[in-house]
Parts: structure tokens; C-alpha cells; sequence
């Protein structure tokens, strides 16, 4: 399946300026070319693959790339890691934050957009949405009914439509550097939205630390699987240019020991001794701001963008549990 690129952008799309080459990544899809915008940062693969190409590429082998797994494989690696259940509720709890106070009549329908194994979708079951899930992976989604009990359709977000002004939320985890058109989905969320509704957006950081050591070379700079890489400043521009504004922005860096002895296999032999030395280096990359990945909440025409996080709101009269 070799990746056919058509469409290339003259300028960033993100906020209209120029862009120069930043790097080519072979890949066994082809050579890829990886331009930067000189003036917002924003990162992306020039010229871009065919939406054909992505279909397939994702029926087959999900937004991970790469292995088919059973809902046991799931569950083991989880409870051996639970990063995906500790982001769920961090998430979901901040999600429910920014929507104190809700309208009385608007019902509390979220979309997760790309939901892969269902982790997500369960956590907004639990806090008390009625949730609504998208994922063209065949074999997410067996896993995602099974641990979310809900049944995710197989759309992408380019082709999913709802009545404007359908959700309150709208949660796109580990998704949006998949995407072929970036304003296509920024400007559908918006519209989906209702005034004062919040999208989540969770991706690998662009402007970490682990990227700037490693380069192309950094795991997340994968394509065709991840076609977009954000910093913070770029992704808030271009959520202003659609009219979210950004409330709060969270730096999140987690790391299997076992990954780094693979890279670094001369401290192997330090087992379990270096685990909370590496956490305590991981929070304080996150304190910089250099952490792997970035969640930022932003919210539509909201009277109140640009509160400080840390002023208090009313509880939310629909939700089960409380952040």
C-alpha cells in the first residue's frame, strides 16, 4: 500500500504565513516531507495523502499503526499501565469543570471523536454524558463496545455530520495529528458545539523535549499515521481562528521503564532503583512546559475565556461525579 500524495499547502494552514522544509522521513509508505511555518511553528507532512489512502490505512490498522489487539491484550496492558484510565478521568473532570454552569435545557451529549479502545468513552459514561463515538478501526472498535458499552460508529470526523449545536462536548484524544484537513475539523467542532461547550484536544507536543533531542527520529513524528504536529501556540491559534478560546492547558509525560532501558540499555541494570527518579524528572520536564504530550481545553464563545484555572465555578447539576 504505497502512500500517493496530491495535495500540498502553499502557505500553513493554521495562520496563513510561509513555511520551509524542516525535515524527510522515509517511512515504508514512501518519503515524506515535513515542513514547519515560520512564524506559529505549526509542523505538518507537504505535500498530503490521499484521503483514499487514509481510509484504508486506518480500517486496517487503527490510529496506533500497527497491531490488531483482544480486548484481554487491552485490559493487561491497562491494568499493567493505566495511562489511558488516569488521562480518562483528568480529562473528563476538566471537560465537566469548564461546563459549570449548564444551560437546563441542553442534554449532556458527547462526541469522541476517534474513541480507539472505548477507555474515554467509559469515563464520560460514568460522569454522567450520553456519549456518541467515531472510530474506523474494525478492531477498536469490538474492544470499545466491550469496555465502554457503547457502539462507536465507523466514520472519521470528515464524514460524520449532526445538527449544529448537538454537543456539549467534544473530546479528541490522540486524533487531531491524524487529521487531513485540520481546519475542517476544528471548524466542524465549532459548529457542533453549543455556546459555552468545550473541546478537549489531547497529541503529542511538538514542542517537547523528547522532540527536540530526538528530532524526526522521536516516536511520534510517524508519518502517514500522524500528519500534524502542534505546540501549544499553534493549536490555540488555531482554535482562536474558529472561535474557541483557549481556558487551560495541561503538559503530561509518562514513560514505560522498560521503553527506556530499550533506548539506554547501559542503565538497565538499575531495575525498579530508577523508576522514582524518572518520575520525579518526568513532573518537572511536565512544570517547564516541555512534556510529551499537551491536553488543551478550549471553549466556544464563552463570556468567561481567559479566567485564570484556578477560579472557582458552580458544580454541574447533571454530572454523577465531581471534579
Amino acid at each position: 500500500m504505497d502512500a500517493i500524495c496530491t495535495y500540498t499547502f502553499d502557505v500553513c494552514p493554521v495562520c496563513s504565513f510561509s513555511y520551509r522544509l524542516w525535515r524527510t522521513k522515509g517511512t515504508q509508505y514512501g518519503d515524506f516531507a515535513i515542513v514547519k511555518c515560520v512564524e506559529c511553528g505549526f509542523a505538518f507532512a507537504n505535500p498530503r495523502p490521499t484521503s483514499e489512502f487514509l481510509r484504508e490505512f486506518y480500517a486496517k490498522f487503527g490510529h496506533g499503526g500497527g497491531a490488531r489487539e483482544s480486548l484481554d491484550d487491552v485490559l493487561k496492558g491497562e491494568k499493567a499501565h493505566p495511562n489511558s484510565t488516569l488521562d480518562a478521568k483528568r480529562i473528563l473532570n476538566t471537560i465537566v469543570r469548564y461546563l459549570n454552569p449548564l444551560p437546563l435545557n441542553s442534554p449532556m451529549r458527547l462526541l469522541d471523536v476517534g474513541c480507539g479502545y472505548g477507555f474515554f468513552s467509559r469515563e464520560a459514561r460514568a460522569q454522567g454524558f450520553e456519549v456518541y463515538a467515531l472510530e474506523p478501526a474494525s478492531a477498536e472498535r469490538t474492544v470499545a463496545e466491550k469496555i465502554a458499552w457503547v457502539r462507536p460508529v465507523p466514520l472519521s470526523f470528515e464524514d460524520f455530520s449532526d445538527t449544529d449545536g448537538s454537543f456539549v462536548a467534544i473530546l479528541m484524544s490522540q486524533i487531531l495529528e491524524h487529521a487531513l484537513d485540520v481546519n475542517l475539523w476544528i471548524s466542524k467542532a465549532s459548529r457542533l458545539l453549543i455556546p459555552g461547550g468545550v473541546l478537549a484536544v489531547a497529541l503529542p507536543n511538538f514542542g517537547s523535549i523528547f522532540r527536540m533531542i530526538f528530532q524526526e527520529r522521536e516516536p511520534y513524528i510517524c508519518p502517514p499515521a500522524h500528519l500534524n504536529f502542534f505546540s501549544p501556540k499553534s493549536l490555540a491559534l488555531l482554535l482562536a481562528k474558529h472561535g474557541l478560546q483557549v481556558r487551560k492547558v495541561q503538559w503530561v509525560t509518562r514513560l514505560d521503564p522498560s521503553a527506556v532501558f530499550k533506548r539506554v540499555p547501559a542503565i538497565k541494570f538499575l531495575g525498579r532503583c530508577i523508576d522514582v527518579p524518572l518520575r520525579l524528572a518526568l513532573s518537572s520536564v511536565d512544570l517547564l512546559h516541555l512534556g510529551m504530550m499537551v491536553n488543551i481545553y478550549a471553549q466556544k464563545g464563552s463570556p468567561e475565556a481567559g479566567v485564570p484555572s484556578n477560579m472557582s465555578v458552580r458544580s454541574n447539576p447533571y454530572s454523577t461525579h465531581q471534579s
